[in-house]
């Protein structure tokens, strides 16, 4: 909701020059002679930003308050030749993103992920707050950079925990359907912001409920996995046999003795390299993680640009704002279990490149059909765009810390939502900017070409990892091969004589 708040926070609103002769409280629109002479007939409104020969308007604006009863827009005057300030604030969330994945994916690596998981959250909450009684637009745009500098550390963090706390088989179940939350929490949004015309209740409305989420110190756990490779096994085990009571499963009793004490010399390698403190530069060190690392790095930030992009202007191809913005979250929903049934089955990679694909062709589809057409075909036109750009996030979530070993894996996550960023800068000046300098023109044809681009880098440099053993060391991944299938692991019983399995966690 915070993500995309701008785009009801800032609205638009109808504006006209304050005239001379016009009062304090003045309407939009008066009918008498003082106004009906500045009326332009042939553009059919009254004075925008000039009016008799004045480059600007002198006295400060009137707005038309029937449909946003206040708008920030409209507190800072963020009009004319200021209107470059409404992207350039929606861009400062995605800067604080790229700054977020920065620090909390080094953090996350080096102090565990539910610590940063937490220090997100009270950043959230103070930065949400303060979005609300900010007096200039210049602390409003550094409490929202705040609010994204935030987002990695809670929803790239979530969903690395989700995914290293669960078996292979239910891996897509922990990245997947949190993208559905995601799109559940826009339609609230674009309910939330129909009835509320106020962008400074509709911000206290989306901040307050987070504290809510204080209460999950106590409700999530620490990774097991991250917890294991730092060698706090006692830590580890609490975490373990909590899932085994749970599971109604059992674990050896002092397991982890058999991974300090196993003599298997390529074991022993495994162990000691995975408490080295790794960084960025080891996703280029190698040949197969430096291609993966390029191919994320340009997959990601194409993906945030058209996602965010047709978010943030929902009437880009036409239709009503606030129904076509809550149609097409809700839309994401069906489009994401579509993901959660499809994954295994068809596969990463086909899915990846097959949402890049549609997206890309609904929207090169637009320029088709003339601007008298029927806005129902702009509609179904944003719908299959919005739906399968989501399945493409959806995807890529999942298909992402699949490609990485656990050694690195946070740090990939982060430098790929920080990538993501740039895209979603681009989109935030494209969408609230360039349109309506421009035309719909100035986000499809970029849209739609990188999208095909990302299709093809997809289905030549990536690799299938449906039904693969999740990699623990770099090592793994260089000497994978494509037969490297991940046996049934979750069933095979540990015995003492095994050796550890790629990830020395016991089932539970």
């Amino acid at each position: 909701m915070h993500s995309l708040a701008w785009t009801f926070a800032g609205a638009n609103v109808p504006h006209r020059c304050r005239l001379p002769e016009d009062l304090s409280d003045t309407s939009y629109a008066l009918n008498d002679s003082l106004l009906t002479k500045y009326y332009n007939e042939s553009l059919k409104e009254y004075p925008k930003c000039s009016y008799e020969g004045h480059s600007e308007c002198p006295n400060g604006f009137v707005y038309n308050n029937s449909e946003m009863t206040f708008s920030a827009i409209q507190k800072w005057d963020i009009v004319c030749d200021r209107s470059v300030l409404k992207a350039n604030i929606q861009s400062m969330y995605y800067v604080g993103q790229m700054l977020g994945s920065l620090v909390f994916g080094f953090l996350g690596d080096r102090i565990g992920r539910k610590k940063v998981f937490m220090i997100a959250i009270l950043l959230q909450i103070i930065s949400g707050l303060g979005m609300v009684v900010a007096p200039f637009w210049f602390l409003y745009a550094l409490f929202r950079t705040g609010v994204g500098f935030t987002h990695p550390g809670i929803f790239v963090i979530a969903n690395v925990i989700g995914v290293e706390l669960v078996g292979p088989s239910k891996r897509k179940l922990a990245s997947i359907v949190t993208g559905a939350f995601f799109a559940l929490g826009q339609a609230i949004l674009g309910v939330a912001a129909y009835f509320i015309r106020d962008y400074r209740i509709l911000h206290l409305v989306i901040a307050l409920p987070t504290f809510l989420f204080l209460s999950y110190w106590w409700l999530v756990p620490e990774s097991a996995r991250w917890l294991v490779f730092q060698r706090k096994y006692s830590k580890a085990d609490v975490v373990l046999r909590r899932a085994a009571k749970v599971n109604k499963a059992s674990i050896p009793e002092n397991w982890w003795e058999q991974i300090e004490t196993n003599t298997d010399s390529s074991s022993e390698e495994k162990i000691d390299k995975s408490v080295k403190k790794y960084n960025f530069l080891d996703l280029f060190k190698t040949p197969k993680i430096r291609k993966y690392s390029f191919s994320a790095f340009f997959c990601w930030p194409v993906v945030s640009m058209v996602y965010y992009g047709v978010s943030m202007n929902t009437s880009f191809l036409g239709g009503d704002p606030y129904f076509t913005f809550i149609i097409g979250a809700l839309v994401e929903i069906p489009a994401i279990l579509f993901v959660f049934v499809a994954i295994d089955r068809i596969g990463r990679k086909l899915l990846l490149a097959g949402g890049y694909t549609i997206a890309a062709i609904c929207m090169l589809s637009n320029l088709l059909i003339s601007e008298d057409a029927h806005y129902l075909i702009a509609m179904v036109q944003f719908v299959l765009t919005k739906a399968a750009i989501g399945c493409t996030y959806a995807t890529l979530y999942a298909f992402t810390p699949e490609l990485f070993p656990t050694v690195i894996r946070n740090i990939a996550m982060g430098c790929c939502s920080m990538m993501a960023r740039i895209g979603a800068i681009s989109a935030s000046f494209i969408a609230m900017w360039l349109v309506n300098e421009i035309g719909k023109e100035a986000m499809i044809l970029p849209f739609s070409s990188l999208s095909l681009c990302a299709a093809l880098i997809t289905m030549i440099f990536l690799p299938e990892t449906a039904g693969k053993q999740l990699h623990d060391t770099i090592e793994d991944v260089e000497n994978m091969t494509e037969e490297h299938v991940i046996e049934s692991q979750e069933t095979k019983p540990l015995k003492l004589n095994d050796s550890p399995p790629a990830s020395p966690i016991p089932k539970a």
